[in-house]
């Protein structure tokens, strides 16, 4: 008999251990890797979904349910996966809207007059979301404008080229496989972003360098003789100065084309240092700082 109590008390004491090293180890490490942001999409809880496109610049979508509630996101282009797993999904609308500008804005994709399309799938809670985004959105922007559209789930199915499907819940679920690709990329490029890219006074340079040369490149290889800055058909900003993507050029930069040679003024802003080159029709006439 004390034998068996021995051996059942032992059980015990082995399967506890077991459950804390879980509970202290394994679940955090998972909850880790596997952010809100890897979830796929819950077609069950949707009611509705809000996209945000900034300056064509940076797009994603804020996907709601019938909590009022962000449970998911979508990304529609790199540079909105800086919102991945930051703990948005799970927020109220005001909530998810006030964080999603905030972290969007330090990585200065917002500008003072940034003009920005918000377009909703339904009018459920489209209402409150519109008045908390122009409310957070003061914060950073002065003079900005806002154009609202409408569309549905099977129009942007067909404008991103997925799969034909006919039910919303399929469809949402391709989209979600999309805005997971992206994903993928960013959770992939992490780790080397965040060890190996930096920026600073040493490479700079190098970096602004790496845009010119592909401006250059770009206007060689169309036979651009002359651009107007206004009219670039390749937007500066959507041009990564380094290998990894971390890098852009901020909404300052700007480049024309005149006679075949490219101007430009490259700008790349980490946290709060600016790093900022002149280039006067080629890449060995160049300065540091503003065109004069």
């Amino acid at each position: 008999m004390e034998k068996k109590l021995r051996i059942i008390f032992e059980l015990v004491f082995i399967l506890g251990a077991f459950i804390y090293f879980t509970i202290k180890l394994v679940v955090p490490d998972a909850k880790e890797k596997f952010g809100p942001s890897d979830r796929f999409i819950n077609t069950n809880s949707y009611v509705n979904m809000f996209e945000v496109n900034i300056d064509n610049n940076i797009r994603y979508a804020l996907v709601v349910n019938n909590e009022e509630k962000v449970y998911h996101l979508m990304f529609f282009d790199l540079k909105s996966t800086c919102l991945y797993n930051k703990n948005i999904e799970g927020s109220s609308i005001e909530v998810a809207v006030m964080d999603s500008l905030r972290i969007i804005n330090s990585k200065n994709y917002i500008a003072d007059s940034s003009k920005i399309i918000l377009t909703k799938y339904g009018d459920e809670y489209y209402d409150d979301f519109l008045n908390n985004f122009k409310y957070y959105l003061r914060r950073y922007s002065n003079n900005f404008s806002i154009i609202e559209k409408n569309n549905t789930l099977s129009n942007l199915r067909d404008e991103l080229q997925l799969d034909y499907t006919e039910s919303d819940e399929s469809i949402l679920k391709e989209i979600d496989l999309y805005s997971k690709e992206y994903a993928r990329i960013r959770k992939n490029s992490t780790s080397k972003i965040d060890d190996e890219s930096y920026i600073n006074g040493d490479n700079a340079k190098t970096y602004c360098n790496n845009v010119y040369k592909k401006l250059e490149k770009y206007v060689s290889s169309n036979n651009i003789v002359n651009m107007d800055k206004n009219n670039s058909l390749l937007q500066i900003t959507l041009i990564p100065a380094d290998d990894t993507l971390k890098y852009y050029p901020s909404t300052n930069s700007w480049y024309y084309v005149k006679d075949g040679k490219v101007y430009a003024y490259i700008e790349i802003i980490d946290g709060d240092i600016t790093y900022s080159y002149c280039y006067n029709g080629s890449i060995d006439l160049n300065k540091e700082g503003e065109c004069l």
